[in-house]
């Protein structure tokens, strides 16, 4: 059947009210559309161009005070890159650590410290993983003049070793000479190179002590 659309007089009858009610409705049905599906996305596009723009002006603004501050950073770099360096100077390979420890232990030997025991620990490697702790528990005795000369050449030494947990007995006379048992701990610290801490001479084993200092 045939849509049968209203003829003027019809249209003209209707009360003027109603006429304006149908208009409104009319431009209703015909704006939705508009809005949700042109005017709605491009507001949308919008917003996300002037939050683009922000960032961009945010970005700028970041860069030109870095420009300014160039010269600035660039010496700061500089010295970091230095300090770094010294820093990689104080902390060898592990090898060398290793070899350091052996080295500390025949200089006992060497100036008459009586090793009691040498007991390299487990190796730990910092959460930073930038370097490694290499422990040695020691035991040893000799004259307070012979360990204060021990202790010194440890301090004077261009790598980082700390000493730690020293605990000195009631010294006793041996063979006419003063003993003085001591137990410390000895950590080398180095930078990470897989190696693992093995006893160094002249422990001869984790807890063998070394061969005794040559006789005058």
């Amino acid at each position: 059947m045939a849509l049968k659309l209203p003829d003027l007089a019809t249209v003209k009858a209707v009360p003027m009210g109603q006429k304006v009610l149908l208009l409104v409705l009319l431009l209703a049905l015909l704006g939705a559309p508009y809005y949700y599906y042109v005017e709605m996305p491009q507001q949308e596009t919008l917003a996300r161009l002037h939050a683009e723009i922000g960032r961009l002006d945010n970005e700028i603004s970041t860069n030109r005070l870095r420009v300014q501050h160039l010269p600035e950073l660039k010496r700061l770099n500089e010295e970091l890159q230095k300090q770094l360096a010294r820093n990689q100077e104080k902390l060898p390979p592990e090898e060398e650590a290793i070899s350091l420890l052996k080295q500390l232990s025949d200089l006992g030997v060497r100036i008459g410290l009586d090793f009691k025991l040498w007991k390299p620990g487990p190796r730990v490697e910092d959460s930073s993983k930038l370097f490694v702790r290499l422990p040695v528990d020691v035991e040893m005795s000799g004259g307070y003049h012979t360990l204060a000369l021990f202790f010194d050449r440890i301090s004077k030494l261009p790598r980082i070793i700390n000493v730690s947990k020293i605990k000195m007995g009631a010294g006793r006379i041996e063979r006419n000479r003063l003993y003085v048992p001591t137990t410390f701990s000895i950590t080398a610290f180095a930078t990470p190179s897989g190696a693992s801490v093995s006893p160094p001479s002249p422990a001869g084993s984790a807890a063998a002590p070394p061969p005794p200092p040559p006789k005058p």
